[in-house]
Parts: C-alpha cells; structure tokens; sequence
C-alpha cells in the first residue's frame, strides 16, 4: 500500500501542523511515513506545502501523482494541481475559485473556513480539512488522530475541545 498526499496553502493556515498530525497518526498504524515541507520565502503569509508519502514499503518523499491533494488558496492550485493523480482526490478550499484543470475526476469543495468561522475561531478550519482528509484514508483510525489533537495542543488544553469538534466537522461534512 502506498498514499501520496500534498497539501498547500498560505502560511498561517496550519498546513504544516495538519501534516504532521497526520504523519504521527500513520506512524502509529504502523507505517513507513516521509514528510517534505516547503515554506515561501516570505516572513509571513509565503505558501506552504508538504509532500507526505505514508507506505507499507520504504518510498521516494517526492509525491509524483497525488492520492488525496488539499488545496487551499488559488495559487497553489496553479502550482500544484498537475500532480493530482486521475483516480485520486482533489479536495479544495471553496474560496478557490479557479476552476481546476487536470487529470483528477473527484474533486470535493467543501467551505473550510466558512466551517470554521461557525465554530467561532477561522484558525480551526486546518482541523475541519483533516477530518475531511480522513474520509479517504480509512487506515488511519479516527481515535488516533483525536488522541494526537489532545497531545498536540497539551500545553493550550482549552483548544482541545474546539479542535476535537472542528476535526469532526470535517470528517462528517457532506459535500
């Protein structure tokens, strides 16, 4: 088994710490798992994008043809949508207005941060994007993610409940 993902979008939009959450889960189910970050050279507001390849098999970190691609901003579309693999998934922010122009047929919009701002905090719409990331890797167990949102904000524990709620909200939207 092998899953190559990206995920892209403005820094501060926690692109990277989606990732790693990610990551740490896939490890924990006991896969082989690399991570590429790639940050703009801005100080703030510079893309950002990481490559994770999780595997049952030691692989390349590039990803070449993406299973599941979360984009969250109109120029990374541009940049990266010709890596969108044909049978994978496309899953966009909705304020990405851009109509997508590559191989990949599933292509979900789902309202990240109109999601988040129902929840009452935007900063939450990276965890609405990776419970909704988590639909289309069933081999990642959903607990062990809600057990690494517990660790990640340890030190900030009144954020848990808001991001345990936001992760939700991803994985049970309907789009």
């Amino acid at each position: 088994m092998k899953k190559e993902l990206l995920f892209s979008g403005i820094g501060g939009q926690g692109i990277m710490n989606l990732g790693e959450i990610l990551c740490a889960a896939a490890i924990k189910a006991g896969y082989n798992v690399t991570f590429s970050p790639v940050y703009g050279a801005e100080k703030r507001g510079g893309r950002t994008m990481c490559n994770i390849v999780i595997s049952t098999e030691i692989e390349c970190q590039i990803v070449s043809e993406a299973d599941v691609m979360l984009i969250m901003d109109e120029a990374s579309l541009a940049d990266y949508q010709h890596l969108a693999g044909e049978k994978g998934v496309l899953i966009l922010n909705s304020q990405v207005e851009t109509k997508p122009d590559c191989p990949c047929k599933n292509i979900q919009v789902v309202p990240f941060i109109e999601k988040a701002m129902e929840l009452g905090n935007a900063k939450v719409a990276n965890m609405i994007a990776l419970g909704f990331v988590l639909r289309y890797l069933d081999f990642i167990p959903y607990s062990t993610v809600e057990d690494l949102i517990r660790e990640t904000f340890a030190s900030k524990a009144k954020l848990i409940p808001l991001n345990l709620v936001a992760l939700k909200t991803g994985y049970e939207y309907t789009a």
